[in-house]
């Protein structure tokens, strides 16, 4: 008797075991979400808006998946006869700070951040969680990121120089309404 495995299909030759940060899950679901950004701008004493396109919104992935009792203890966390174990590192990693590469079975790696996650287990269904997770597309960061202090420090640097520069062209004796630059 043929059972499905033995059919050759090229996208079950591309299955990856599902994981965040390293942190393996089964997958029951995914689906990703996306679309535009756009802003309906609405004008008094006119009939049509104008929207307006302000690019591409961050692509959202939306993942259910398990953690389950397995029949005999195997070297890989989520292979336990515990599931708690595997349930254990997945939800410290959902915890953790920070963006992380999201595999899912048929993507390729992902850098994301966890923005959300609901963890659901029932007594009837022992040995058995469902995490419900929601990642956001990382991106790419801002080419200068400033702690408050930081900024602080350039702006009264900024102030400083401006002030020097005054200072300079009134002692050079800039004309009435003229401007000189450094």
């Amino acid at each position: 008797m043929t059972v499905i495995t033995d059919i050759h299909n090229p996208w079950r030759d591309a299955l990856q075991p599902a994981s965040f940060r390293g942190a393996l899950f089964h997958v029951e679901t995914g689906s990703v979400e996306n679309g535009r950004r756009i802003v309906t701008h609405e004008f008094p004493k006119r009939e049509e808006p104008y929207s307006e396109d302000m690019g591409r919104r961050p692509y959202e992935y939306s993942v259910r998946g398990y953690c389950i009792s397995y029949v005999h203890d195997e070297e890989t966390p989520l292979y336990r006869r515990d599931y708690r174990i595997s349930r254990d590192l997945l939800r410290k990693e959902l915890d953790r700070e920070g963006h992380g590469v999201l595999q899912l079975p048929l993507l390729d790696p992902l850098t994301v951040v966890c923005s959300r996650y609901r963890l659901t287990e029932e007594q009837r269904l022992g040995g058995y969680c469902t995490f419900d997770m929601t990642f956001v597309e990382f991106g790419i960061p801002p080419p200068f990121k400033a702690t408050s202090s930081q900024y602080l420090l350039a702006i009264k640097a900024k102030l400083e120089r401006d002030q020097a520069i005054k200072s300079m062209n009134e002692s050079e004796g800039a004309g009435a309404g003229g401007i000189t630059f450094p």
